[in-house]
């Protein structure tokens, strides 16, 4: 009785061990651009462009907390990686004169559904 006690918990304990929440661990990437536009003080648009070395966040859809970060390529691309199924929340930071601490984000939720999944997602246009 005693054996099939322990042989039933240590079942039970890899059963949930083995469960795998969103972040690091996967076959599924996320790729996408960040997009900027530079307005003057007058609000006159006077460039645009992708950017690079934009900081690009990750994290799981509703904390605000990032589990990671990567800096954009010289033409606004990035790429997070091996990651597992699951909802994820990719953020950029913008300049905004007129918002509180001057700057505002753009937030884009991205659902990865196989773990074999390349996600590509909509450009993220910040101001700049």
């Amino acid at each position: 009785m005693k054996h099939k006690l322990l042989i039933i918990i240590a079942i039970t304990s890899l059963f949930f061990s083995c469960s795998k929440d969103e972040g690091y661990g996967g076959l599924a990437t996320i790729t996408g651009k960040v997009y900027g536009k530079d307005y003057n003080s007058n609000g006159v648009l006077v460039s645009e462009n992708y950017l690079g070395g934009a900081k690009v966040y990750i994290g799981v859809h509703g904390s605000s907390t990032p589990f990671d970060d990567i800096d954009t390529s010289y033409d606004g691309t990035f790429r997070f990686e091996y990651l597992q199924k699951g909802t994820y929340d990719i953020w950029v930071f913008g300049d905004c004169d007129s918002c509180s601490w001057d700057q505002t984000y753009v937030l884009q939720t991205v659902e990865i559904s196989s773990k074999n999944s390349s996600v590509t997602m909509e450009d993220l246009i910040i101001t700049f």
